[in-house]
């Protein structure tokens, strides 16, 4: 099967069908290690469509920061957005991981825990669950401010 190459109307397209899809994900907690993959997906996807917007070379890694940089969104940004965007990009970076398609919840909270242990928390799953708001809240800004700059 040959490759297809996407356009950066491909990648918006995506981010907003996976942002639709973790708006359901979000409701199952049996479902959360793949919700986070899945709001990772989007900022990726949004992030990428900025890039292919304006270049047809850039490197296909996962780091959000980096592929933040080279979307060149901020400099469509307000101050205030830009704030907000730097924000939501280094909390999201912090918890993304494209290999989370392969973690299971298990595994998960035993990353965690070493985490946890660090800094004295005594219940995994309530930890877990800041990290998971942290993410969510950081793809509905970047989502939001996609979209609002998309033309």
């Amino acid at each position: 099967m040959k490759i297809a190459n996407y356009t950066h109307t491909d990648y918006y397209d995506a981010a907003i069908c996976r942002a639709q899809d973790l708006g359901h994900l979000q409701s199952d907690q049996k479902r959360m290690i793949f919700s986070l993959y899945c709001a990772g997906v989007s900022i990726e996807c949004m992030l990428r469509a900025y890039i292919t917007k304006n270049t047809s070379d850039f490197d296909a890694k996962h780091d959000l920061e980096k592929l933040y940089d080279k979307s060149k969104i901020a400099l469509l940004l307000t101050v205030d957005e830009k704030e907000e965007m730097t924000i939501a990009i280094k909390s999201a970076n912090k918890i993304w991981n494209n290999n989370l398609r392969y973690t299971s919840e298990k595994r998960m909270k035993r990353i965690i825990a070493h985490q946890v242990v660090k800094a004295k928390i005594t219940d995994i799953n309530k930890y877990l669950n800041i990290h998971y708001s942290d993410i969510f809240d950081a793809h509905e800004t970047i989502i939001k401010i996609g979209k609002l700059k998309w033309s």
